[in-house]
């Protein structure tokens, strides 16, 4: 077994490059900075530790008489340094959302599922979800799942479906530092599995570049001030702005811009009234936006710039990725992060 832990430095095993561990996005994930300074998602199994102790034992990679062993996910040792101290949490509020994603989007009634929970907040979650057989529950996902994050549970085919007639959740809420206690959640829910042989059940949402079936576990909110005072609060986010600028990626060399610069291209940021506007317009409009401010960007020495689009139906996306494609060819760039624009957003890397 391979130990890792936050900061380690770290090798792809089927990619050429190295980076370093950020944190862990759940058991088989790792967040890894790379050389290009991107947080991207790695699988554990595809890092190799090139600083450090470590024991690796290949028994893990062999099976007593079964085959499906050396499938399972290593199981990662997260020491509680990883987790990082937040200082005070005045957050209120914790989002967690079940999701069903049709495979193949172009049938998508007939379409195997992929089954995922989303983390759309500032706590920490333990899970374990289940489903009903008979009288008693049969488990069907643990784990503990990051901040802001999502995990796929399972692959489910279409035609096992109808045995997720009923499914219970429990989520348990925490972070390290200081944070105001949210209840637990044990809910159950009827599925229903009918509902999902209809296309109408999968619709366009923010977190996911194909349309889904998002169901929400909860949206739970405590009253602060059952809790503390305003004055408290109000000094509490400052000592929090002060500990924790806004993360900026800086340039090696003195005296250039190291800002990201954020453009957002949604209409009603550019002009007053678009409601005359027909979908062409709109679209001339926003790339024209794009454009000018890339140039911009370029011209001053910006480092990175995101633009926000929107999820949409995905157009101005598609347009701003040909446009740099065609245009831009020497211009690298991605989805923006997820944590913080879901994935309506692209990040442009001029230099």
């Amino acid at each position: 077994m391979m130990n890792f832990r936050k900061g380690d430095q770290v090798k792809f095993l089927n990619d050429v490059g190295q980076g370093t561990i950020v944190k862990f996005q759940d058991e088989k994930i790792a967040l890894v900075l790379n050389e290009d300074g991107f947080e991207i998602p790695v699988l554990i199994s595809e890092l190799l530790k090139i600083e450090g102790d470590y024991t690796f034992n290949k028994n893990n990679e062999q099976s007593s008489g079964n085959n499906n062993e050396s499938s399972k996910p290593q199981k990662i040792i997260i020491e509680e340094d990883d987790l990082e101290e937040d200082g005070l949490n005045t957050d209120t509020e914790a989002k967690v959302f079940f999701a069903l994603v049709p495979k193949n989007q172009n049938d998508m009634v007939n379409s195997d599922l992929g089954v995922y929970l989303i983390n759309d907040s500032n706590f920490r979650v333990s899970y374990a979800i289940s489903k009903a057989e008979d009288k008693f529950q049969s488990l069907f996902a643990y784990g503990t799942l990051e901040d802001n994050t999502k995990v796929i549970l399972e692959t489910i085919k279409r035609e096992n479906l109808n045995n997720f007639e009923e499914i219970n959740f429990q989520l348990l809420f925490f972070r390290k530092g200081n944070y105001f206690l949210l209840s637990p959640v044990n809910k159950t829910w009827n599925v229903k599995p009918a509902r999902f042989f209809k296309q109408s059940a999968f619709t366009e949402n923010d977190f996911f570049h194909e349309n889904a079936f998002i169901y929400t576990l909860t949206s739970e909110e405590i009253n602060l001030a059952d809790h503390i005072s305003d004055s408290d609060i109000e000094k509490s986010k400052k000592e929090k702005d002060i500990k924790e600028p806004r993360k900026r990626l800086k340039s090696s060399k003195s005296g250039s811009n190291q800002e990201i610069e954020e453009v957002d291209l949604h209409i009603h940021e550019l002009v007053d009234d678009h409601s005359k506007l027909s979908n062409s317009e709109i679209l001339d409009i926003q790339m024209s936006r794009f454009t000018t401010t890339l140039e911009g960007g370029i011209i001053a020495g910006t480092r990175k710039m995101v633009f926000i689009h929107g999820i949409g139906n995905g157009r101005l996306k598609h347009e701003v990725s040909k446009t740099l494609d065609r245009k831009y060819p020497k211009l690298k760039y991605q989805d923006a992060s997820f944590k913080e624009y879901g994935y309506g957003a692209t990040m442009v890397i001029i230099k």
